[in-house]
């Protein structure tokens, strides 16, 4: 694996970073509303260690006791976040490695386990991502933010924006009507759709739609569904419609 980033501009580094604490921060959000203030300590950071587990074995195989594995993570998150800052106030993300990207996304994965199981598939389509759209388009570049701009040329300049920065090797979106496609393939974390929580379908909806579905509420200004992920061995394709 990878010790760092992807070698771009420390900018656009730090911009797709951005946009991966903007999606934990929204589902922190949204959980502490639905679900209360100890949604982390009682429901996340539990399935945190499992989705860790899954995703970095080289790391964590060996720790049979998931306490301290709890404990490890929730320093995680914190300083995670300290880090994020610092790397804004910076203006740089070399300190930043590909491992911590990586939990970043078990804690991703481990929030919408948790929503899946305590509020149901419904209602992470009726409410969840609809809240999450909204939170998450304060964390979007300014060019995906542009007024003037139509949709479908956002939609494009955003798979160009994965593209650039290597997390995927191929993206394609289709924008007709209320609808709106988002695919991506030779995605850098597809070994996660290897993985025991993916084939028992723990999870089940994907990071890059999720932001194209905050592209799309920013543009039109109202509220988005994602209706679903479909994953591929090395990809996804989403389904985003406006309401």
């Amino acid at each position: 694996m990878e010790s760092n980033l992807p070698q771009k501009t420390d900018e656009q580094k730090l911009e797709a970073v951005f946009l991966y604490r903007g999606i934990l921060d929204a589902y922190d959000a949204v959980g502490t509303e639905l679900i209360g203030p100890n949604v982390l300590e009682e429901h996340v950071l539990p399935r945190m260690v499992y989705f860790v587990k899954e995703f970095l074995p080289e790391i964590f195989s060996q720790r049979a006791d998931s306490s301290t594995l709890v404990d490890e993570l929730r320093t995680f998150l914190t300083y995670f976040h300290k880090k994020v800052d610092d790397a804004q106030e910076k203006g740089t993300v070399r300190e930043l490695t590909m491992n911590e990207i990586w939990q970043l996304r078990a804690a991703i994965f481990g929030y919408e386990s948790v929503f899946i199981n305590i509020l149901g598939e419904a209602a992470i389509k009726d409410y969840v991502f609809v809240r999450m759209a909204d939170i998450l388009a304060s964390y979007l570049p300014e060019a995906l933010l542009n007024p003037s701009v139509s949709l479908l040329d956002k939609l494009q300049e955003y798979a160009k924006y994965i593209r650039d920065h290597e997390f995927v090797s191929y993206a394609r979106v289709k924008a007709e009507g209320s609808e709106v496609t988002v695919a991506a393939n030779g995605c850098a974390f597809a070994r996660i759709h290897d993985s025991e929580a993916y084939q028992n379908l723990n999870v089940r909806f994907c990071p890059w739609g999720m932001i194209g579905s905050a592209i799309v509420a920013a543009h039109e200004g109202r509220g988005t569904v994602l209706k679903s992920s479909i994953f591929t061995t090395r990809g996804s394709v989403s389904h985003i419609e406006t309401k």
